[in-house]
């Protein structure tokens, strides 16, 4: 076989059954095996982004690898932002690019990017965990296996460089595939998981530690712990908040679900974790960025201890100090608090009628959300919190939102109740514009089954609407539906503060987004009233294909993130 056929077969043989890539001169021996390998199918996208959001969306989904192809040099440098943002939200993924042949490096070849001229590995370093040339043959399947480790080791991308000559050079061998658990490894600092535990301990106590929280962080879906964080919670009745990072890991209308902490943080999440009366904060899977962390904002800090579960220690004590730091797999941490038994069970157990009460009382203070009354206006143009309230009735509960960057990010948050199940995928710590397009169609692609809504502006459709392209060719089933208030939403509201020539400069006139779509090959329609918002959304999901809904918004609406101001005015007042 040769070098390309020897990289496709070695991908499937580890369970990717989709690659995704734009074609060009510099990968042509790739064409053959990703047409003819049997249980591989590749999607072209519009663009070398695009096929790496799928990429993301795709691995996010599946719980695998998620590999997309280009060539290098400009192929290469249109993949960055989508690879920065993977790499921000500790995405595995594979870039593979195709590279002139090494004895043509340096000498002006036509998209030469190697080494000796642009080189675009070294482009690749800061947004990768890995980025390096396959300079020989030999080292093909070495460089290939331990980028492939690094990946699923680091949850980052890493990059391999494939001059053509290595593409077409004899291979012989099959592939050895990774252990699984190169894919969730299940490790844990045994000493650090039994300090962190005994201070639950009836022995060590004395009196028993009642009011316990969780934060969860996307960390636990990366380990597949989402039954383990919920079998730990429901055994000691501990209540659950997430990060908007760890939206989707537990149903939303679970008897112990607290909501999203942080940004576009729900009321209970933000009333409970922010009460002096927590003694003990467990944050599982989360790096506590500014976001999670409701801007650093030191009233979350418990009174006892803060345990910081963590399978990267890096990110453990980065933002506040840990007195119980642990670092270990999510999975491996909640199984074992699930099943613990002796003198920590006991303890716990003495903490529940307090926590029972104090869950009570932080459900009593008011609705799980902001702006509850928000869900019935009959403003035109819509409310934000009404047209998602329709949009949701009409969606199955399986139904998986993949949404963008921008206002719609907090409105989502807010009043598009989770279900759990991973149902709830976004970009969400770099967050760039226009991802949530392709990263639905990866996510579509590796869960079939599952109907998908994609959340989106009309800001983020001028940068990769053409996606839409790419679900109408390969019959992508999903529905976008795009929050058309005819401007940069976020922006517009600083820049309305500033006066009329910034706020221009926030406009986006002149557009008609159903027309965009059928000129893509989709069908869409636009509607401006709620009562027309749940009968567009349950016809586009039972379509073979996108569906666009244009919902005419109002940009004025304030979006509900009151505590996430307050909290960022009290931050600025004193610094």
């Amino acid at each position: 076989m040769d070098g390309a056929t020897c990289v496709v077969d070695a991908l499937a043989a580890e369970g990717v059954d989709r690659l995704f890539m734009v074609p060009g001169g510099l990968n042509d021996p790739f064409m053959p095996p990703m047409t003819g390998t049997r249980g591989v199918r590749t999607l072209v996208a519009a663009h070398e982004g695009g096929a790496a959001y799928m990429a993301d969306g795709y691995a996010r989904a599946s719980g695998r690898l998620g590999v997309a192809f280009g060539i290098g040099g400009p192929g290469v440098t249109n993949m960055v932002t989508a690879l920065a943002a993977a790499k921000a939200d500790r995405s595995p993924l594979l870039v593979v690019s195709g590279e002139v042949a090494t004895g043509t490096e340096g000498r002006g070849t036509f998209q030469d990017a190697s080494g000796a001229a642009l080189d675009d590995i070294s482009v690749l370093r800061p947004v990768t965990a890995r980025s390096l040339g396959v300079n020989a043959p030999e080292n093909l399947r070495p460089h290939l296996r331990a980028a492939v480790l690094t990946a699923l080791r680091e949850r980052a991308p890493v990059h391999l460089s494939l001059p053509l000559d290595v593409q077409r050079s004899r291979q012989s061998g099959a592939w050895t595939p990774l252990p699984e658990a190169a894919y969730r490894p299940r490790v844990i600092d045994r000493a650090a998981a039994d300090a962190a535990l005994s201070v639950f301990s009836s022995d060590t106590t004395g009196t028993p530690v009642a009011n316990v929280v969780f934060l969860a962080g996307p960390g636990v879906g990366h380990s597949g712990a989402e039954a383990a964080l919920i079998a730990a919670a429901e055994r000691f009745e501990i209540p659950i908040a997430t990060t908007l990072g760890g939206k989707g890991l537990v149903p939303e209308d679970h008897p112990l679900a607290l909501g999203v902490f942080g940004y576009g943080g729900s009321r209970w999440a933000t009333e409970a974790i922010l009460d002096p009366a927590v003694a003990v904060l467990i944050v599982v899977g989360s790096g506590l960025t500014q976001r999670d962390t409701l801007n650093w904002d030191p009233k979350m800090l418990p009174s006892s201890e803060l345990i910081h579960v963590e399978s990267d220690p890096a990110l453990i004590g980065r933002t506040w100090p840990s007195s119980r730091p642990v670092t270990a797999g999510p999975a491996v941490f909640l199984d074992r608090l699930a099943r613990v038994d002796g003198p920590t069970a006991v303890g716990l157990e003495a903490g529940r009628g307090e926590r029972r009460a104090f869950l009570r009382e932080v459900r009593a203070r008011g609705p799980r959300t902001y702006g509850t009354a928000d869900t019935g206006s009959d403003a035109e143009p819509m409310h934000p919190a009404r047209l998602l309230t329709e949009a949701r009735a009409a969606s199955p509960r399986g139904t998986v939102l993949a949404v963008d960057s921008g206002a719609h990010r907090a409105w989502c948050s807010q009043y598009w109740p989770s279900h759990g199940g991973g149902d709830y995928v976004s970009l969400t710590n770099l967050a760039p514009m226009g991802g949530a397009i392709p990263l639905g169609i990866g996510a579509k692609i590796a869960r079939p089954e599952r109907p998908l809504v994609v959340a989106t502006g009309d800001g983020c459709m001028l940068m990769h609407g053409m996606e839409l392209h790419t679900a109408a060719r390969y019959g992508v089933p999903l529905v976008v539906l795009v929050f058309d208030n005819h401007a940069y939403g976020n922006i517009w509201y600083r820049a309305e503060r500033m006066g009329a020539g910034p706020e221009e400069l926030t406009d986006i006139p002149g557009l008609s987004w159903p027309e965009f779509a059928r000129s893509m090959g989709a069908s869409g329609v636009a509607v401006t009233t709620p009562g027309e918002v749940g009968e567009a959304v349950a016809h586009g999901l039972t379509l073979d294909g996108p569906f666009l809904i244009s919902a005419r918004i109002d940009k004025r609406f304030p979006t509900p993130v009151a505590p996430w101001r307050e909290a960022v005015a009290e931050w600025e007042d004193s610094h």
